[in-house]
């Protein structure tokens, strides 16, 4: 009977060790959680967008240092920071970019409240990251400068037409998830899988007459500013920069749907893993894409939100372009294994050339 005890007494001992060794290991990960400044990166925080949401987020208690940089520069950092990263969410990319960072373990999965307001379709099943606002990208012109006669069909009609020749923006770099969705716009109609980087020579050519015809914008000017001055005919822009740009510079912009259509992508965001994670990141990522945030979003900088109960805060000027524009039928795995290349492609081989 002494002896049962005896073990009985060692082992009551070496259960409360473990358990103590349990609560030490929990008390630990709670310590590498903190709740100071969230860090953000984003590529959509022009046109006064970075100062509403300081603004809206601190009424939310919530302190936030954002930075800003184009759609294919901001995807180099966070890849470079892989190993020790600094922000906490990012947010802005397309739906490719963001698929690329997921496929690194960049990303750490979570369900944001405001999910199940959005459509089932445009969720990644992976929940790594998590849809905001859909975009589009197209040709546009200065609809009182120019006759419907004398508009272009798309981006081979203007490469290929003498008239139009140094007459249209083309982009000066590819940093941008915008500049980006001109290029796959345009080669994802000579898709060949036997051809370089799985488009056909008749592609590149196509592409290479695209942006050697063009023109890029003045120093000091962005894309837009070429149509209101009068130095281009046409030139592009994406969606939500539309009603922005007709009111600050009092121009009205005719869209032009090839009849391949428009690339449609949607904007994402996500949780950066980190050793240390920032208690307070997934309650910002509730809040960005809340009802509240992303009717606020909408009403003032043209955004087409997918959260459905901030729907009804669309630019009706916003409505109108979807349904006259056409998405194209892209196959973004395909874009997405390819962009990398066909970006440093062109950078490298195509632009200023």
């Amino acid at each position: 009977m002494k002896k049962w005890l005896a073990m009985m007494l060692v082992a009551l001992v070496a259960f409360g060790a473990l358990v103590g060794c349990g609560k030490k290991d929990e008390s630990k990960k709670e310590s590498e959680a903190t709740d100071g400044k969230i860090v953000v990166y984003s590529n959509s925080l022009t046109d006064e967008r970075e100062k509403f949401l300081k603004e809206v987020a601190a009424e939310k208690g919530l302190e936030i240092e954002l930075v800003g940089m184009g759609g294919n520069d901001l995807y180099n950092r966070i890849i470079a920071e892989k190993d020790a990263p600094i922000a906490d969410v990012v947010f802005g990319m397309n739906q490719i970019l963001f698929s690329q960072i997921a496929d690194q373990d960049i990303l750490e999965a979570y369900e944001p409240n405001w999910l199940g307001d959005v459509d089932s379709d445009l969720v990644a099943e992976s929940h790594l990251y998590s849809p905001l606002q859909e975009q589009r990208v197209f040709i546009v012109y200065n609809k009182d400068k120019m006759n419907e006669a004398d508009v272009a069909k798309d981006w081979q009609d203007l490469a290929n037409n003498d008239k139009y020749k140094g007459k249209y923006i083309v982009p000066d770099s590819l940093g941008g998830a915008t500049a980006s969705a001109i290029v796959y716009n345009i080669l994802m109609n000579y898709r060949d899988e036997k051809g370089e980087m799985g488009i056909s020579k008749k592609g590149w050519d196509q592409l290479a007459k695209v942006l050697s015809n063009g023109k890029t914008p003045s120093e000091g000017q962005n894309s837009i500013d070429a149509l209101a001055n009068g130095d281009a005919d046409f030139s592009y822009t994406f969606l939500s920069n539309v009603p922005v740009v007709e009111e600050s510079l009092g121009i009205k912009l005719g869209i032009i749907d090839p009849s391949y259509g428009v690339p449609q992508t949607v904007e994402q965001v996500g949780l950066i893993k980190k050793d240390k994670m920032n208690a307070k990141a997934k309650e910002f990522i509730d809040f960005l894409g809340s009802e509240e945030v992303q009717s606020e979003w909408a009403k003032r900088y043209g955004s087409a939100p997918v959260n459905k109960k901030a729907q009804a805060a669309t630019n009706p000027r916003i409505n109108d372009i979807l349904k006259m524009t056409t998405p194209q039928k892209n196959d973004y795995k395909f874009i997405s294994k390819h962009l990398s290349e066909w970006v440093e492609h062109i950078e490298l081989n195509l632009l200023g050339n």
